[in-house]
């Protein structure tokens, strides 16, 4: 397990330095990606497994961001870089290139089950405190009262 934690800190280091983030901002990022593994494998590497260590990614991201005053996609996605179905989708095309079609079927829907756990994790997380943290509704663009005009307009 130890050495998986290593592979997935050094991946995740590695992506967050492709990704050109800040260098001071490069070990939340890792640690984020780290701890997303560790709770992976915690769960049992399943679909839900990488839906709970993104909302953990997720978590981690809004913390570290207010802290270091950064947003929060410069933490998050360097850390679901280790949860990314890469094999599922290599899987994938493999399929289709052989014409196995229906194991292309199974392994392209279980991939996006994976890639959708991922995006619903981090937003459950990300998305309400972004709410609340802006003030929520009221923050939100009220579109009822544009007044909207065109050049034809009869002029009064």
């Amino acid at each position: 397990m130890l050495i998986e934690l290593t592979v997935a800190f050094i991946a995740t280091l590695a992506f967050a330095v492709v990704f050109n983030v800040p260098v001071r901002y490069l070990l939340p990022g890792a640690l984020a990606g780290t701890v997303g593994w560790l709770i992976f494998k915690s769960f049992g590497g399943t679909n839900t497994a990488i839906f709970f260590a993104s909302l953990g990614i997720g978590l981690l991201a809004e913390g570290g961001a207010r802290m270091f005053r950064v947003p929060v996609l410069i933490i998050a996605v360097p850390g679901i870089i280790p949860l990314v179905p890469g094999v599922g989708a290599y899987s994938t095309m493999l399929a289709l290139i052989k014409g196995d079609f229906s194991g292309a079927l199974t392994k392209g829907t279980e991939t996006l089950f994976a890639a959708g756990a991922i995006a619903v994790g981090v937003a459950l997380v990300t998305v309400p405190l972004r709410l609340v943290r802006k003030g929520g509704e009221r923050h939100l663009r009220k579109t009822t009262h544009t007044r909207i005009t065109s050049i034809d307009s009869p002029k009064h």
